[in-house]
């Protein structure tokens, strides 16, 4: 996908145009920032398989792997208006190592097509952005993880 980009703008103009991704530049790389268009969910790739298993087949979600596939971050639509997740909610997705990253934090893009470096392990859908709600991926986690259900904002 990226074997055209010769540069990180050549890049980021890719992101911006076959996605739909608000991406910006910083220091040299692609990248999006958590807020009223987008939030974040990092989880373990083991529980990060599980969970896009479970979501709808309709929901693509948008999922950046880091470099040495330690950690995933699931791409998500924000409540709207956007509230942070109920501390109850918090502590019992980190006892699963899971965080729900804050509003105003970047998320690094793949810039690569090299597993090397960050790269999809979800890639989304060409055209308009489209990415499952925040609860519905908070949702699967308690599914997957046989949590006590609670609320999902």
């Amino acid at each position: 996908m990226f074997e055209r980009c010769h540069s990180p703008h050549d890049a980021a103009h890719l992101l911006r145009h076959r996605y739909g991704l608000p991406v910006q530049l910083l220091a040299g790389r692609p990248v999006v920032t958590t807020g009223t268009l987008l939030g974040g969910i990092v989880m373990p790739p083991e529980l990060g398989r599980k969970v896009l298993a479970m979501l709808d087949r309709q929901l693509i979600a948008p999922v950046v792997a880091d470099p040495g596939d330690r950690t995933w971050t699931f791409l998500v639509t924000p409540p709207s208006p956007v509230t942070p997740v109920d501390v109850h909610v918090r502590r019992s997705l980190a006892g699963h190592q899971v965080t729900v990253i804050p509003g105003g934090r970047h998320v690094l893009l793949p810039s690569t097509d090299s597993r090397l470096g960050w790269h999809w392990a979800s890639e989304p859908a060409p055209g308009v952005l489209r990415m499952p709600p925040r609860s519905a991926v908070i949702s699967a986690i308690h599914q997957v993880t046989s949590m006590r259900a609670a609320p999902a904002s």
